[in-house]
């Protein structure tokens, strides 16, 4: 409560001008990657998955479509992880320090959370429905949305600390 009654009203110093950002940290660049990895790849696997589910899709080809989007998850988080590391090898090799540390854990923290959360809907999709595909596209889910919450809660932290 003392550091609201300790903020000042209004920043007179910056007035028109334009808020300044500091660059992006290596560790910043990775979590901005890895959410924008997210999506691109796992949205298009549910939506495959869902179109299984629903019979529009055959095993065979969903399986395919699913391998193939998987493999290209890993490339391409090896490969622009790699594009950031080469363009700031000292900030990519530096250890973490302690504000980075901190926003990994609370980041994490949340995620954990929404992670039970999945594990519990994983839990009442066995009772929903008797197929072991469901329950585990239901666990997978449950991963992909806890990362998401963990890299956007990274992205959050770093960006609010800025």
């Amino acid at each position: 409560m003392s550091k609201f009654l300790d903020m000042p009203i209004m920043d007179v110093k910056n007035l028109g001008h334009k808020e300044r950002r500091l660059p992006m940290s290596f560790r910043e660049k990775s979590a901005w990657i890895s959410v924008v990895c997210l999506l691109v790849i796992f949205v298009p696997f549910f939506w495959n998955s869902y179109r299984q589910f629903t019979g529009q899709v055959d095993g065979s080809a969903g399986l395919s479509v699913a391998v193939w989007l998987l493999v290209s998850f890993v490339v391409l988080e090896i490969v622009l992880h790699a594009a950031i590391a080469l363009q700031a090898p000292k900030d990519a090799a530096s250890p973490r320090d302690e504000r980075e540390r901190l926003i990994e854990m609370r980041a994490t923290h949340v995620a954990f959370q929404v992670l039970v959360l999945g594990a519990l809907a994983a839990v009442g999709s066995i009772h929903l429905t008797r197929s072991a595909w469901v329950v585990q596209q239901v666990v997978l889910l449950a991963i992909v949305v806890a990362e998401l919450v963990k890299f956007g809660g990274q992205v959050l932290l770093y960006r609010r600390d800025a």
